[in-house]
C-alpha cells in the first residue's frame, strides 16, 4: 500500500514540474537607436520583426526563391560592422526574412514569395538603427545610398545580388 502512495505522490510531483515549464521573457519594446557605433544585433529581435512589418518564421525556413545581397555602411568615412544575427531570434527560434549569419555585409533574404521585396529601411528597423531620408542614427548630413555604384532612394528595395552602400556624416 505504501508503495502505491509513494508512486502516486511521485507521478503528481512530475504532473505538476512538467506543467511549470519555462519560456521565454517577453521581448522588450523595439527602441531605436540613435547612438554611435558599434550596433550589435538586437538580442530581443522578435520586437524588431514585427516593427519592421515582418512574419515571424522558424530558423529553418528558407522560402521559395532566397537570395543576397551585400550592405557596406560608412560613418564619417568610417566602416560600420554589421553583425551577425540581425534579424535573428535564437531564444525563441524565429527569424525574419532577411537576416545575417554572419558580420561583413551578407544579408539573406529567404521570403515566403519571390514578389517580396523588403527595404533597406526594414533592414536597419531589423537592426534597432533609426534610419529615414536624412539620417542614420545621430548622423543627419550627406545620406548617400547606392546600389551597384549608382544613386538610389533611401528605401531602396533588396534585389539578389545587389551590392549597397550607406554612407552618412555627423
Amino acid at each position: 500500500m505504501r508503495a502505491g502512495v509513494r508512486t502516486a505522490a511521485l507521478l503528481l510531483v512530475s504532473i505538476a514540474a512538467a506543467g511549470c515549464g519555462v519560456s521565454p521573457a517577453k521581448p522588450a519594446a523595439a527602441d531605436l537607436r540613435t547612438t554611435a557605433p558599434p550596433w550589435d544585433a538586437p538580442r530581443d529581435a522578435v520586437s524588431y520583426i514585427d516593427k519592421a512589418g515582418f512574419e515571424r518564421l522558424p530558423l529553418d525556413f528558407s522560402g521559395p526563391a532566397p537570395y543576397n545581397l551585400r550592405l557596406k555602411v560608412t560613418l564619417d568615412g568610417n566602416p560600420v560592422q554589421i553583425p551577425a544575427g540581425i534579424g535573428v531570434d535564437r531564444v525563441r527560434a524565429e527569424q525574419a526574412a532577411v537576416h545575417t549569419h554572419l558580420t561583413g555585409g551578407l544579408i539573406f533574404v529567404e521570403a515566403k514569395t519571390a514578389a517580396e521585396r523588403p527595404t533597406l529601411a526594414q533592414f536597419f528597423t531589423l537592426w534597432g538603427i533609426k534610419y529615414d531620408e536624412k539620417c542614420l542614427a545621430d548622423a543627419c548630413r550627406n545620406l548617400k545610398i547606392t546600389v551597384d555604384g549608382q544613386p538610389a532612394p533611401w528605401d531602396v528595395p533588396f534585389t539578389g545580388g545587389a551590392k549597397i552602400t550607406v554612407s552618412v556624416d555627423r
